[in-house]
């Protein structure tokens, strides 16, 4: 064989043998937080803005706080349907980094969604009652802002599907489900009727700024 065509031949096998181990070790980098962190679509839509009224939007949410919650989904501290099955497939690192991912993305609240006519509507009537009991029972010490103000301990609250939080303040009344909480929250739902707390959703739901 010709010696410029066997050459040739050499720095051809050559690349594609590089090609190869390039990508083998691509591969073994394993998935960018983007790519963990689509996982979650399918219940928390695209890049964590929920698509359903009984799905929270996680955009925004805090590593800190995002990485708390999984802990106790993995663990079986934090009761749940199906979030506990698939936090357990995450390894620490892995839900560090799609804690990142969501801290760095826009929050967008619950509105202007496709399908956001099946969710409930607000109630303004019951969101200005729910605004001065969350006043009277001092949630707004932790929920500051009408409840847009979050940080490592505390989830932003205001713009979430109405349908969500009604479902989260009956759970977090429910003795069985167990739901963690710090003692303070603890003490200040005590003291609210569901009715109450009915409309302490409306007003958050209400606040979409």
């Amino acid at each position: 064989m010709h010696r410029k065509k066997i050459r040739t031949l050499v720095l051809v096998g050559g690349f594609m043998a590089g090609g190869f181990l390039f990508g083998s070790t691509a591969s073994a980098e394993g998935p960018t937080a983007a790519m963990l962190a689509n996982t979650c679509a399918g219940c928390h839509g695209t890049n964590g803005v929920s698509g359903g009224p009984a799905m929270p939007s996680i955009a925004g949410f805090p590593a800190t706080y995002f990485k708390a919650i999984m802990k106790e989904f993995k663990d079986g501290t934090r009761p749940s349907t199906i979030m506990g099955r698939l936090a357990k497939g995450y390894s620490d690192e892995e839900i560090a980094l799609i804690a990142d991912f969501f801290a760095k993305t826009k929050w967008s609240s619950a509105n202007g969604h496709a399908n956001s006519k099946n969710a409930t509507v607000v109630d303004t009537a019951l969101a200005a009652k729910g605004k001065k009991l969350a006043t009277d029972s001092k949630c707004d010490k932790c929920h500051e802002d009408d409840g847009v103000f979050q940080d490592e301990d505390t989830p932003r609250v205001a713009g979430q599907w109405l349908d969500y939080l009604i479902i989260k303040m009956r759970d977090y009344r429910n003795p069985d489900m167990k739901v963690p909480q710090q003692k303070k929250m603890e003490t200040a739902m005590e003291k609210l009727s569901l009715d109450d707390l009915l409309a302490v959703a409306h007003f958050y739901a209400s606040n979409k700024k």
